[in-house]
């Protein structure tokens, strides 16, 4: 047979010129193959261990190394655990291997505490490592190795500025052996850098048991894992940050890493290149952000900046907003961000184009919170996106989102620039308190949300606004709807009252409400709510705005008896209620005697008391020890019969003589001279009847 025909040349490889490059050849050039790199760890065999735990005994270092890392060789296989664990001295002899030779051997220590670390990572393994003191160890090692570091590293410092102090005067030797030092240091950090890690890991699972933990913090763990914060290797700050973010959620632990060193390095990783390593210092500053004085500097540093500029990192903005939302509980943060304006629209964008129906709750709360400073309201505005919110709140029924257009319509240079907007050719808005009236009429059962428009109506206190056109387009009868007695929760009829305090300023929606059922419904209610100050004050303040017109106030007196009324809370033991009572009983007392009003002398008659009262009381106590009822004849003072509360009021009609008839009293004979003396006396003591 004839030979087989040889196999084909390999294919030419080219140059660039289409020709073959001189000395190239058919044949290519054999490749090496990878050299092939030693196991991290040694194999081993679970039954050689005596072998192995014999090798710890031995004084040569080398061997103390790799029979412990035989042993951690057997700890990776979780089925072995029990079996090591169960050993009679396996974890005693490692304990006092690590405690005796950590400062011989870095690598020792390395592979001892990974041993623990294996079995920490089950907490039925806990109490064994407890019973060895393998936990008090690790601890030791870790003091001992924060030393060192900063020993090492005043060292390198020291050594650094005697070759500065040289300048050029340094010879090349100095500065190689400046570089040697270096070197050498970084080197040490390194292999410090892999025990540390190892060791806090081990810490944090033996952390779960809160005893344990307990023992950390006394022997100062906050301050030790601050000190590791100053270091670069990502890892290791990842572990620390997550032991920090266990530790500090009790108040004694967050008070000794709120130094501002501590603070500035953690603004500074939460700027970090890994998302892992910012996330991780974010929430660390999260929880540390409750307490006053650690907002107070944070904001001081400038981490509202910091936040602001996080903010167009999506990952990172769930975060970023928890944090501003703490940080807006300050006066000072919402100055800072509404300087910020460029952040103050980045969330308003975020609000209008939030892809549910309801805005995120922290971003919701914090726009809430930032409404409230009057410069980040007008921001806001200013932003030409506040339209396309109000929209968003009609169309989704958003009861926080409508919170933040409450806010902002309480500031009235904001109110101001929001109503030129909405009335602009380019927005064409005009109608949207309209819209907001057919959505509170549509939306009873949602309190929330009620509450909400409510507030925003009664913010608006615009002249040029329709408010004729509003009563007459269903507000009136929705106010008398939601004040009939009982049938609204307080928070509603506070909005309710403080909305009809605001139409009663207005000329024209005052004339609706005088003309409607609205009075004496606000008279029932200061009645029926007279134990809650805010609404009784509401209510006062809103009656004396219905006092502000003639015409209006001519209606209301005629209809309500207004006077006994407000004469009733003239003795609140409430501050505030007392002064607006005050300034409401002085209102209708300089118009006593319009419109046909029979009440005119019971009004006197309660200024006299009250101007009088101790010469009154001293009159009453000594004329007669029995209590009668007030002079005014309506008996608001007399709803309780506690005698404490009767002896409050003076005027009684004792054997037929009235107490506040001048005539009657100067009649009457006395029979002792001196106690009409002390009487005198103590009435030129009180003030003048009215």
């Amino acid at each position: 047979l004839p030979p087989p025909p040889p196999p084909p040349p390999p294919p030419q490889q080219h140059h660039q010129n289409g020709g073959r490059g001189p000395g190239d050849s058919w044949q290519q050039p054999p490749v090496k193959p990878p050299k092939r790199q030693d196991p991290i760890l040694p194999d081993a065999d679970i039954r050689h261990l005596e072998a192995y735990q014999e090798q710890l005994y031995e004084e040569v270092m080398d061997n103390k190394v790799l029979g412990s890392k035989r042993i951690l060789r057997l700890c990776t296989e979780p089925t072995n655990l029990e079996i090591l664990a169960d050993h009679d001295t396996l974890l005693g002899v490692l304990s006092r291997e690590l405690k005796e030779n950590s400062k011989r051997s870095v690598e020792l220590s390395v592979s001892i505490v990974c041993t623990f670390l294996c079995f920490s990572h089950f907490s039925q393994f806990h109490p064994f490592l407890m019973q060895h003191q393998c936990g008090n160890t690790i601890m030791r090692v870790f003091e001992y190795e924060s030393e060192r570091h900063l020993v090492r590293k005043g060292e390198m410092e020291r050594r650094k500025m005697r070759f500065q102090e040289l300048g050029e005067t340094a010879t090349p030797e100095d500065k190689k052996l400046l570089v040697k030092d270096e070197k050498k240091y970084q080197l040490q950090l390194n292999k410090q850098n892999k025990l540390i890690y190892v060791a806090i890991m081990s810490l944090l699972n033996l952390a779960e048991e809160i005893a344990t933990e307990k023992k950390m913090v006394n022997r100062k763990m906050p301050q030790l894992l601050c000190q590791v914060l100053e270091r670069n290797n990502t890892e290791l700050l990842l572990v620390t940050l997550q032991f920090m973010k266990k530790l500090s959620v009790f108040e004694e632990n967050k008070d000794q890493m709120k130094s501002h060193e501590t603070l500035s390095r953690l603004m500074d990783l939460a700027s970090h290149e890994d998302l892992r390593l910012a996330l991780s210092s974010l929430t660390l500053l999260y929880n540390l952000s409750f307490d006053e004085g650690i907002r107070g500097s944070l904001i001081e540093s400038g981490i509202v900046k910091v936040l602001v500029d996080l903010l167009r990192n999506p990952p990172m903005r769930g975060s970023v907003l928890k944090l501003l939302y703490q940080f807006s509980i300050d006066d000072r943060c919402k100055s800072t961000m509404a300087f910020h304006r460029d952040g103050m629209v980045m969330l308003l964008q975020l609000v209008v184009h939030f892809p549910e129906q309801r805005v995120g709750k922290d971003l919701v709360a914090l726009m809430a919170n930032l409404a409230t400073h009057p410069l980040a309201a007008e921001v806001m505005v200013q932003s030409g996106l506040f339209p396309q919110v109000i929209v968003r709140v009609l169309k989704t029924r958003d009861s926080l989102l409508c919170k933040v257009v409450r806010h902002v319509c309480s500031h009235p240079m904001a109110m101001q620039q929001l109503h030129e907007m909405l009335q602009s050719q380019t927005v064409r808005m005009s109608n949207w308190m309209h819209s907001f009236v057919l959505t509170a009429q549509s939306c009873m059962d949602n309190p929330d949300l009620l509450v909400e428009i409510l507030g925003t109506l009664a913010n608006v206190n615009l002249e040029d606004i329709p408010w004729g056109e509003l009563c007459e387009a269903g507000l009136l009868d929705l106010l008398t709807k939601l004040l009939v007695p009982g049938f609204s929760e307080d928070d509603i009829v506070l909005e309710c009252v403080m909305l009809i305090g605001n139409l009663a300023q207005m000329r024209e929606s005052a004339q609706y409400v005088a003309n409607s059922r609205l009075p004496n419904l606000l008279e029932q209610t200061l009645k029926e709510k007279c134990d809650d100050e805010d609404i009784v004050t509401q209510c006062l303040f809103t009656f004396q705005c219905l006092l502000i017109f003639d015409e209006v106030r001519e209606a209301v007196l005629a209809e309500t008896k207004l006077a006994p009324c407000v004469m009733k809370f003239a003795r609140s033991p409430s501050p505030m209620v007392l002064e607006q009572a005050t300034r409401t009983l002085q209102l209708v007392a300089d118009h006593i005697g319009e419109g046909g009003q029979d009440w005119a002398e019971q009004l006197k008659a309660f200024r006299f008391e009250q101007h009088n009262a101790e010469w009154c009381r001293f009159v009453a106590r000594e004329l007669s020890g029995s209590m009668g009822q007030s002079p005014s004849g309506y008996g608001y003072y007399d709803d309780n019969n506690s005698a404490a509360e009767e002896e409050e009021f003076a005027f009684r009609c004792v054997n037929g003589y009235n107490a506040m008839d001048a005539a009657a009293l100067a009649d009457r004979d006395w029979g002792n001279q001196e106690l009409m003396e002390q009487m005198m006396h103590t009435a030129r003591r009180g003030m003048a009847i009215s």
